[in-house]
């Protein structure tokens, strides 16, 4: 049941992936739609902006894939896409995605409340941030550090980790 379960999750996001952006790389595709799709699979604080911001930070690989988002809605709100060359508090980010070229300095900025950090970077989740992309036998895969969501106050779905590996750095939690 929990392989089902698991596979209709990933098909389901897939068709959101076809439906949204046409014309990029399969990868870039199922990652643009894993974006999108955390938005339904994350809990945040209760949310004060008139739009739900996500946020890309430094050099990243999506071109303009992501520019269809702003036609949609995230938690009753227009999806609002930011490119950052650095971090910016104030820009109130929900979902903010490290590109390639952030460094690592960006570490204490980052640990801000409330924001999801995504990023495919190697050993993210468990270095760095909450979710990390993986390819594995060509795959995309999740890698979620739990604590790390946990204590920015975010909660995320039972349905979401069931696809994804579990990752933590030793003095979390």
């Amino acid at each position: 049941m929990l392989f089902f379960r698991t596979r209709l999750i990933g098909l389901a996001l897939l068709l959101c992936a076809h439906s949204l952006f046409a014309a990029a790389s399969v990868e870039h595709k199922i990652k643009a739609a894993y974006l999108y799709n955390f938005t339904k699979f994350v809990t945040w604080p209760e949310l004060h902006s008139e739009t739900f911001n996500l946020c890309l930070l430094g050099e990243n690989s999506f071109g303009s894939l992501l520019d269809s988002l702003e036609s949609r809605t995230a938690l009753g709100l227009p999806i609002k896409l930011i490119r950052l060359r650095r971090f910016n508090a104030s820009k109130h980010c929900h979902i903010l995605y490290l590109g390639s070229a952030t460094t690592e300095d960006t570490r204490q900025l980052i640990a801000s409340s409330g924001i999801l950090t995504v990023s495919e970077k190697n050993q993210f989740a468990k270095h760095i941030g909450m979710i990390g992309f993986v390819v594995r036998e060509g795959k995309i895969k999740l890698q979620i550090n739990i604590n790390r969501l946990k204590q920015s106050g975010l909660e995320v779905s039972a349905k979401l980790l069931e696809i994804a590996e579990i990752v933590e750095r030793n003095g979390d939690g």
